[in-house]
């Protein structure tokens, strides 16, 4: 398999990389450092050489004393070497006579005066003999007599020995400590890494185990919300959150979709049997009589219409769910409950129905609302005995910015433990099957699911003295709100 320099580099882990990369930098770092120091240092310290060399030159004096034969006497210290030569180049005398001839500056030819003139004060460069040590040398033309004009050069010279043992310290010192100074960022990076990677293994392995199914975990709220680690935890609990939320819906949907299918299949199942049980006595012919057709044809006639109800309730819903855009307009909520009144009295001339409140407009679909209105209506004349006064209360609180219409009835009431049920499909307070009352078990379903697509609130309390009060509070100004 051929090498690939990015599969190589992705397989290493991201810890490893990050302490790589800072310990190459940092080598890299004091590397350009290191030589550019020497680069700088030991062209500084050649220069304080020579720049000691300019000073012999304009005074000889500090190095030694010419007599008039030539003869020196040395007056500094040893590190300086010089010779003396005479105008022809030949060498009268030299110091460090005491020292190898190989250590010292090798000039086999001498100097002359003229040589010396064309140098112009000039600092060259002489190796020794054995050619080991460098040099750095200066000619200075000399009078030894001034009576008789007697010329001269003396040469001196400084070893570049000592730079070079400087600069060698300077090596071994910097080397060692950029060693140790790798070494010691190499630990470090790695330990900071470690630490500060820490909390992605809990990322990990919280990750996988919701990977497994146990979407309850949460990820620890231990590392600061300011740092990158401590924002990815949140976010990251925040979407487990919104997961858990949306498979617990849908679990719960998957629930209330299987158990509305079954309803509404024996809802819609117990009809149909009684039509076709009509038909097939009608068939065999067990009918005899026009008395007993009769019969048959009005149970058929009532199982139908009930059936029909029945799908146009499931159709009401199923729009419900679609979440249509609703037709908003402004009307008065009061009207609304006199014309609800008024058909209920229509319906049942023996009750007393009353309404008060005062007139509040409000932005709603009329239809809808007045739909509420009417199957809460019809629940109340169907559930409550026959007589029972019944009592419609508008009211608003312009702080909250809503409306309410209470339906009060004064039959049985509905058990505290049931209220919040009775607003599921098919759910009835009995949980029987009977059709005495005649409802489908989803008119309250059908209000539930207008008024919440209008953004209120629907609740049901016990009334005083008996009975069950709902109360349906919509928003006096309408704002889109999905279902």
């Amino acid at each position: 398999m051929p090498f690939n320099l990015t599969d190589t580099w992705n397989a290493i882990s991201l810890r490893t990389k990050v302490t790589g990369v800072t310990v190459l930098l940092l080598t890299i770092g004091l590397l350009v450092s290191g030589i550019g120091t020497m680069a700088m240092l030991k062209p500084a310290l050649i220069g304080q050489l020579d720049t000691q060399l300019k000073a012999v030159e304009q005074d000889l004096s500090r190095v030694l004393q010419l007599s008039k034969t030539g003869t020196t006497q040395q007056t500094a210290p040893t590190d300086y070497y010089y010779a003396v030569y005479s105008a022809s180049g030949i060498l009268l005398e030299q110091n460090w006579s005491d020292k190898p001839a190989a250590s010292r500056p090798d000039l086999p030819n001498g100097i002359t005066v003229a040589q010396a003139g064309t140098l112009e004060g000039a600092i060259f460069p002489i190796k020794s003999e054995n050619n080991r040590t460098l040099f750095h040398a200066i000619a200075v033309p000399v009078t030894f007599d001034d009576s008789t004009g007697t010329l001269g050069t003396v040469v001196v010279a400084l070893s570049t020995a000592s730079v070079d043992r400087l600069m060698t310290t300077y090596l071994s010192i910097f080397l060692g400590l950029g060693i140790a100074i790798v070494i010691v960022g190499a630990l470090l990076t790695r330990f900071l890494v470690t630490t500060t990677f820490a909390p992605l293994r809990q990322v990990e392995e919280t990750a996988v185990a919701i990977a497994d199914g146990n979407l309850s975990l949460r990820l620890p709220a231990s590392a600061p919300t300011n740092t990158e680690v401590g924002r990815l935890n949140r976010s990251l609990n925040i979407m487990l959150a919104r997961i858990d939320r949306a498979f617990a819906d849908r679990a719960r949907t998957i629930d209330q979709m299987q158990r509305f299918v079954g309803d509404a299949s024996h809802e819609l199942r117990t009809p149909l049997v009684s039509v076709r049980g009509y038909a097939e006595l009608y068939r065999m012919g067990a009918l005899q009589t026009p008395e007993d057709v009769a019969q048959a044809m009005d149970r058929i006639e009532k199982e139908a219409i009930r059936m029909g109800a029945l799908v146009e309730d499931l159709l009401e819903l199923a729009r419900m769910d679609e979440s249509r855009p609703l037709e908003i307009s402004t009307f008065d909520l009061l009207t609304v409950a006199q014309d609800a009144a008024l058909d209920a009295g229509a319906f049942d001339p023996e009750r007393t129905i009353t309404v008060s409140g005062d007139s509040v407009e409000i932005q709603a679909e009329e239809n809808k609302i007045r739909q509420v209105v009417t199957n809460l209506m019809g629940n109340a004349l169907r559930f409550t005995p026959v007589g029972s006064p019944l009592e419609l209360v508008v009211s608003h609180n312009d702080g909250a910015k809503n409306a309410t219409i209470s339906i009060v009835d004064h039959g049985e009431g509905i058990p505290k433990q049931l209220r919040e049920k009775i607003f599921e499909r098919f759910y009835r307070a009995d949980n029987s099957r009977a059709r005495e009352t005649g409802g489908s078990g989803l008119g309250l379903a059908i209000v539930a699911s207008i008024v919440r697509a209008h953004g209120g609130d629907i609740k049901v309390t016990a009334t005083k003295g008996g009975g069950a009060t709902f109360s349906v509070s919509l928003p006096l100004v309408h704002t889109p709100t999905e279902i």
